[in-house]
């Protein structure tokens, strides 16, 4: 059982990064993190497929977290927009999707991404005390 919740942090893990590297350009151009530097996803990919120790999957469970608060961070800049479209409503382009629902579901995927992340610090942590052991 033990190895099945590894595999499937793992397949989250991965999954997390993927979304990560996906995020438009103006997404990495947040400042860092006040607790130090944020270790960017091509570092983290690397210490992914090398950790073993318990302070290699602390510094994971540490860039997932930075993660969730850049996620939360981004979900809340979009809850602010949504309140001044709403305010100020615009017409729904061609699409039929408006700055309201766009803003809407940004708000959604990003809340959902920070919950992914928070997971995959926690499976980190879980996995440092593993290899404490």
């Amino acid at each position: 059982m033990k190895s099945r919740s590894i595999g499937i942090a793992a397949i989250s893990a991965i999954f997390t990064l993927f979304l990560a590297a996906s995020l438009p350009s103006w997404a990495s151009d947040r400042p860092p993190m006040k607790n130090g530097p944020f270790m960017t996803a091509k570092e983290a990919k690397a210490l992914i497929a090398t950790a073993k120790t318990p302070k290699d999957h602390l510094k994971l469970a540490r860039y997932f977290n930075q993660l969730a608060v850049q996620y939360e961070a981004e979900a809340k800049d979009h809850e602010e927009m949504e309140e001044a479209y709403r305010k100020n409503p615009l017409p729904k382009n061609l699409g039929g999707v408006g700055p309201i629902e766009h803003c809407e579901f940004l708000i959604k995927s990003n809340r959902e991404m920070a919950k992914a992340a928070r997971e995959m610090a926690a499976a980190h942590e879980e996995m440092a005390k593993e290899a404490g052991k």
